[in-house]
């Protein structure tokens, strides 16, 4: 399948403790797939081979990840080893790959009075309502992040890359 520009395929990745979250985009306001990837036993082979048959399933134009280096990233060892082996696998496979931190992506969301995960998470619910079922409830401090938040937090990575790519005048909402 061939993609124009304006119907590129953006596959938004995010790996937590429980397995990979995704998100599929055809455009920033059209979301075709989304959903947590679990992952129980040698967790980066099998997020490595999930993320894979993603990529096989769907041929996306872009995959997007965090920028999980540098100063400021709180990734663990294990995940950044996992986003390194996807930066390997994309380039292998010839996907662009795009990784913006957790500031771009708080940046954007921004405009929109969004800057704490939940409150970002509660944005894109908004805009795509096919999520807001699995809007997580509001964390405690006591709480494990639910599993769930993995697919908000790809879907945040994925419309601040439609935001980057396209311009400011184009915004997610």
């Amino acid at each position: 399948m061939k993609h124009t520009r304006d119907d590129a395929l953006v596959l938004g990745i995010h790996p937590a403790s429980r397995g990979i979250g995704y998100t599929v985009f055809e455009g920033p306001l059209r979301l075709v797939d989304w959903g947590v990837k679990e992952t129980r036993e040698n967790k980066n082979r099998a997020g490595i081979q999930k993320i894979g048959e993603l990529l096989a399933l769907y041929h996306p134009s872009v995959l997007v990840i965090e920028a999980y280096r540098g100063e400021g990233s709180r990734r663990a060892k294990r995940i950044q080893a996992l986003l390194d082996s996807v930066t390997a696998l994309a380039r292998a496979r010839r996907v662009p790959l795009r990784r913006y931190s957790r500031g771009h992506v708080r940046a954007f969301f921004s405009n929109y009075d969004a800057t704490t995960k939940y409150q970002i998470a509660t944005a894109i619910a908004a805009w795509l309502p096919e999520l807001e079922p699995r809007l997580p409830p509001v964390r405690k401090p006591w709480m494990s992040e639910d599993y769930r938040m993995a697919i908000f937090d790809a879907a945040s990575l994925s419309l601040t890359h439609f935001h980057h790519s396209r311009g400011e005048e184009r915004g997610a909402a």
